[in-house]
């Protein structure tokens, strides 16, 4: 049905058919593609035993090659991050659009600079594999401790988690996905902050990164449900 619509059914909306169409699914696909591949890297990260900063450091060079594939796992999943925001623009475009603008708002630089952090990984392997221990403990201290170093990660990234949430509840609110996912990323950042004791139990990380995985996964999945009249408008 949806092959047939003209431009005139979608209310004066700019979109064709055909271009609304092949956004929906390349949204939907790249949303799902990195669920999978974050879950993927977080499945191939070697997790440190310790909470020392020379404990993170070792852990990158028990298998120097293994970190830097899940560094590249993680670093392509996140992007996915991008047009999982993008889903949620679509989905609220016409019911619960506050919320839908509030979690892009205040997710969006935070889910843009996610990537980027990764690189952080080679220096810091490099720095291990090159210096002495503490030294190694010294220079990677410093890099972080520099004056502007927390607008790049920290309370800033976590914003990025917040507005996932908020972005299915909009979601939900407008009748294209299920709040129950939300909680999947609720519990994933939980396991990685709260002082449970999980931060450095390999399987635990293994499973919040599936969890964080599963719920972009599950948004690009909506997305390639709706219609592209759905796409297009917001409308259920």
């Amino acid at each position: 049905m949806t092959a047939t619509l003209t431009a005139q059914d979608y209310a004066g909306h700019t979109l064709t058919p055909a271009r609304s169409s092949f956004r929906r699914r390349a949204v939907g696909v790249t949303t799902v593609v990195g669920g999978l591949l974050v879950a993927a890297g977080f499945a191939t990260t070697v997790w440190e035993t310790g909470e020392s900063k020379l404990a993170y450091l070792d852990s990158l060079v028990v298998d120097p090659m293994q970190s830097q594939v899940a560094a590249v796992l993680l670093f392509f999943g996140y992007m996915g991050l991008t047009p999982m925001l993008l889903s949620f623009v679509a989905m609220t475009r016409s019911r619960a659009r506050v919320l839908g603008n509030v979690a892009v708002a205040i997710s969006w630089i935070p889910v843009l600079a996610l990537p980027g952090l990764l690189v952080t990984d080679f220096y810091d392997l490099a720095i291990r594999q090159q210096l002495p221990p503490d030294t190694a403990v010294v220079v990677s201290d410093a890099a972080q401790n520099l004056p502007l170093a927390a607008f790049l990660g920290g309370p800033t990234t976590m914003l990025a988690f917040v507005g996932m949430v908020v972005g299915a509840v909009a979601a939900w609110r407008a009748g294209f996905f299920h709040w129950a996912f939300a909680l999947l990323v609720v519990v994933s950042v939980a396991m990685m902050v709260l002082p449970l004791g999980l931060q450095h139990d390999a399987t635990a990380n293994i499973a919040s990164g599936a969890m964080l995985g599963l719920f972009m996964v599950a948004v690009g999945v909506s997305a390639l449900r709706m219609s592209d009249r759905q796409w297009a408008t917001g409308e259920r």
